[in-house]
Protein backbone atom coordinates (compact mmCIF):
# COMPACT_ATOMS: atom_id res chain seq x y z
CA UNK A 1 0.00 0.00 0.00
CA UNK A 2 1.18 3.51 -0.72
CA UNK A 3 2.07 6.20 1.74
CA UNK A 4 2.43 9.96 1.83
CA UNK A 5 5.05 10.61 -0.86
CA UNK A 6 3.84 8.07 -3.40
CA UNK A 7 1.27 8.63 -6.06
CA UNK A 8 -2.02 6.91 -5.36
CA UNK A 9 -4.42 6.02 -8.15
CA UNK A 10 -8.15 6.33 -7.79
CA UNK A 11 -8.37 2.56 -8.26
CA UNK A 12 -6.08 1.98 -5.25
CA UNK A 13 -8.17 4.36 -3.16
CA UNK A 14 -11.46 2.69 -4.11
CA UNK A 15 -10.33 -0.95 -4.04
CA UNK A 16 -7.57 -0.94 -1.40
CA UNK A 17 -7.50 2.04 0.98
CA UNK A 18 -11.25 2.27 1.62
CA UNK A 19 -11.93 -1.50 2.00
CA UNK A 20 -8.88 -1.83 4.27
CA UNK A 21 -10.15 1.05 6.40
CA UNK A 22 -13.57 -0.64 6.61
CA UNK A 23 -11.96 -3.91 7.76
CA UNK A 24 -9.76 -2.14 10.30
CA UNK A 25 -12.70 -0.16 11.67
CA UNK A 26 -14.77 -3.31 12.12
CA UNK A 27 -11.94 -5.14 13.90
CA UNK A 28 -11.14 -2.23 16.22
CA UNK A 29 -14.77 -1.63 17.19
CA UNK A 30 -15.38 -5.36 17.75
CA UNK A 31 -12.20 -5.61 19.84
CA UNK A 32 -13.14 -2.59 21.93
CA UNK A 33 -16.66 -3.96 22.44
CA UNK A 34 -15.19 -7.28 23.62
CA UNK A 35 -12.86 -5.45 26.01
CA UNK A 36 -15.76 -3.37 27.33
CA UNK A 37 -17.91 -6.47 27.84
CA UNK A 38 -15.08 -8.29 29.64
CA UNK A 39 -14.03 -5.35 31.81
CA UNK A 40 -14.86 -5.61 35.49
CA UNK A 41 -13.43 -2.29 36.59
CA UNK A 42 -15.69 0.72 35.84
CA UNK A 43 -12.60 2.80 35.02
CA UNK A 44 -11.57 0.28 32.34
CA UNK A 45 -15.08 0.43 30.87
CA UNK A 46 -14.92 4.23 30.86
CA UNK A 47 -11.46 4.28 29.22
CA UNK A 48 -12.47 1.78 26.53
CA UNK A 49 -15.63 3.76 25.81
CA UNK A 50 -13.48 6.90 25.50
CA UNK A 51 -11.17 5.07 23.07
CA UNK A 52 -14.16 3.87 21.07
CA UNK A 53 -15.60 7.38 20.89
CA UNK A 54 -12.26 8.95 19.86
CA UNK A 55 -11.70 6.23 17.25
CA UNK A 56 -15.21 6.70 15.84
CA UNK A 57 -14.62 10.44 15.55
CA UNK A 58 -11.32 9.84 13.74
CA UNK A 59 -13.00 7.41 11.32
CA UNK A 60 -15.77 9.95 10.73
CA UNK A 61 -13.21 12.69 9.95
CA UNK A 62 -11.41 10.38 7.53
CA UNK A 63 -14.64 9.38 5.77
CA UNK A 64 -15.80 12.98 5.33
CA UNK A 65 -12.51 13.84 3.62
CA UNK A 66 -12.52 10.69 1.49
CA UNK A 67 -16.10 11.41 0.43
CA UNK A 68 -15.06 14.94 -0.54
CA UNK A 69 -12.21 13.52 -2.63
CA UNK A 70 -14.42 10.90 -4.29
CA UNK A 71 -16.99 13.58 -5.09
CA UNK A 72 -14.34 15.60 -6.90
CA UNK A 73 -13.48 12.52 -8.97
CA UNK A 74 -17.08 11.34 -9.34
CA UNK A 75 -16.97 10.73 -13.10
CA UNK A 76 -13.71 8.79 -12.84
CA UNK A 77 -15.04 6.79 -9.86
CA UNK A 78 -18.12 5.82 -11.87
CA UNK A 79 -15.92 4.76 -14.78
CA UNK A 80 -13.69 2.66 -12.52
CA UNK A 81 -16.67 0.99 -10.86
CA UNK A 82 -18.25 0.26 -14.25
CA UNK A 83 -15.02 -1.16 -15.71
CA UNK A 84 -14.94 -3.83 -12.97
CA UNK A 85 -11.44 -3.10 -11.69
CA UNK A 86 -9.83 -3.11 -15.13
CA UNK A 87 -8.51 0.44 -15.07
CA UNK A 88 -6.38 2.33 -12.58
CA UNK A 89 -7.96 5.70 -13.14
CA UNK A 90 -6.06 8.91 -12.61
CA UNK A 91 -3.40 9.51 -10.01
CA UNK A 92 -5.31 11.47 -7.41
CA UNK A 93 -4.29 14.93 -6.31
CA UNK A 94 -5.73 15.27 -2.81
CA UNK A 95 -5.84 18.56 -0.96
CA UNK A 96 -4.05 18.73 2.42
CA UNK A 97 -7.02 17.44 4.45
CA UNK A 98 -7.76 14.65 1.98
CA UNK A 99 -4.08 13.62 1.97
CA UNK A 100 -4.10 13.54 5.77
CA UNK A 101 -7.25 11.40 5.71
CA UNK A 102 -5.63 8.95 3.28
CA UNK A 103 -2.48 8.74 5.42
CA UNK A 104 -4.57 8.27 8.57
CA UNK A 105 -6.60 5.51 6.91
CA UNK A 106 -3.40 3.73 5.86
CA UNK A 107 -1.83 4.21 9.31
CA UNK A 108 -4.90 2.75 11.03
CA UNK A 109 -4.91 -0.25 8.73
CA UNK A 110 -1.17 -0.89 9.20
CA UNK A 111 -1.52 -0.57 12.97
CA UNK A 112 -4.44 -3.01 13.04
CA UNK A 113 -2.50 -5.49 10.89
CA UNK A 114 0.43 -5.26 13.34
CA UNK A 115 -2.03 -5.83 16.22
CA UNK A 116 -3.40 -8.91 14.46
CA UNK A 117 0.14 -10.27 14.08
CA UNK A 118 0.80 -9.68 17.78
CA UNK A 119 3.28 -6.86 17.13
CA UNK A 120 1.15 -4.24 18.89
CA UNK A 121 -0.62 -4.41 22.24
CA UNK A 122 -3.45 -2.02 21.39
CA UNK A 123 -5.92 -2.42 18.50
CA UNK A 124 -5.91 1.32 17.77
CA UNK A 125 -3.05 3.77 17.26
CA UNK A 126 -2.67 6.32 20.02
CA UNK A 127 -2.74 9.89 18.83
Amino acid sequence: MHHSDSKLTLHELVYSVIPNLNSAEKLVLNTLESLIDAAENPLDVFQRNEQKHAFSLEIHRIRINLEHLLERYRTDVETILNKDREMDGPVIMPDAQEAEAINSAIDIYLHVRAFQRGERRQPIPSR
